[in-house]
């Protein structure tokens, strides 16, 4: 009898590219998830889309002034693509300053491991993105935006995706490939 076990989780994170093309054939698909995303007010509620042994994938909606705080991804990458709405990328520097990428539908930005960055909606109307970590995100760092010292590291809980194997086939298959607008 021929036993096969899933595969291992990767070593080292899929290139930039890979992830890109990941969540722009996503972002492509919202029939798939777009019933997924919540915009409460009350904070934020990331939902996992997808998991792989090599990647997961998030969407998380925004409401006016919501952020995350500074933080990297642990020993993941990844690359996050805003759906709709506008978000603003805050990249901490030592001393307190930061540099801002404002981020419109379409955008893909590429987080290498190691990443310190914030993510704000300071819009008046609701943002949506949709994120993608190689490997899976197993922890976070939280840091002080001043110093840019580590303020505390949380695991990250592996929660069901709501999205099968099937889905995510069919939102990356060529065929649904559209030009983002």
């Amino acid at each position: 009898m021929l036993t096969t076990h899933p595969p291992s989780a990767p070593a080292e994170p899929l290139p930039a590219t890979v992830l890109a093309d990941i969540v722009a054939g996503l972002a492509t698909a919202c029939d798939l998830w777009g019933a997924a995303v919540c915009h409460d007010p009350d904070g934020r509620r990331p939902v996992r889309l997808l998991a792989a042994g090599a990647y997961e994938v998030w969407v998380i909606g925004w409401t006016t002034g919501q952020h995350v705080e500074p933080h990297d991804h642990g020993g993941s990458a990844g690359a996050f693509l805003v759906v709709e709405g506008a978000l603003v990328e805050v990249l901490p520097q030592p001393g307190g300053h930061a540099i801002e990428r404002a981020l419109g539908p379409g955008r893909v930005r590429h987080l290498a491991v190691g990443t310190v960055h914030d993510v704000v909606n300071r819009a008046p109307e609701p943002a949506t993105s949709l994120h993608v970590y190689s490997p899976p995100l197993s922890a976070m760092t939280y840091y002080d935006p001043a110093t840019l010292a580590p303020v505390a590291t949380e695991a990250v809980a592996a929660v069901s995706p709501v999205l099968g194997a099937p889905a995510a086939s069919y939102a990356l298959h060529p065929a649904r490939r559209r030009v983002f607008p």
